[in-house]
């Protein structure tokens, strides 16, 4: 699975983008949050994000925000990672948009809990718009229009 992190500390970014390469993720940087509001504006955009708190030109709650406020086909599932450990930042980060908020230096093991977390819930996501789109499907065919159709294309 893909996902994007975003951090303007160059040696955080490489480091964070290690290990979650380790792990099995495809990584996409972005070293500010300019950067990684147009990355997780693109159509086939990662649906998993890392992001820092404190960016140059939009910080982390301000793409939170830009990132809920615009319609998208698919969830993309955020998590702040900060040194910020005050309560009144957690809530401040969550009331943004954040799905998730973890402390620096976080431990490897915690990160890919939570990370796995936040694919069970794109899975879940993915369960429910298939689901919808069978709903759909059925509400908008019956029986006898697929039978037309099928002895229509028999014919030809």
């Amino acid at each position: 699975m893909r996902i994007l992190v975003a951090d303007d500390d160059p040696v955080s970014l490489l480091m964070m983008e290690r290990m979650l390469e380790k792990s099995g993720y495809e990584v996409i940087t972005a070293v500010n949050g300019r950067q990684a509001a147009s990355e997780l504006s693109k159509v086939d955009c990662p649906r998993l994000a890392l992001i820092d708190w404190m960016m140059p030109e939009l910080d982390g709650p301000g793409l939170c925000r830009e990132v809920r406020s615009r319609p998208h086909e698919s969830y993309v599932y955020i998590m702040l990672l900060t040194s910020k450990q005050l309560t009144e930042d957690v809530v401040k980060g969550l009331e943004a948009g954040a799905d998730d908020y973890l402390t620096k230096p976080c431990d490897l093991a915690e990160l890919n809990a939570r990370l796995r977390t936040g694919r069970r819930i794109l899975e879940l996501e993915d369960k429910l718009v298939a689901a919808r789109e069978r709903m759909r499907f059925k509400a908008t065919h019956d029986s006898l229009t697929l039978s037309g159709i099928e002895e229509a294309s028999s014919l030809c």
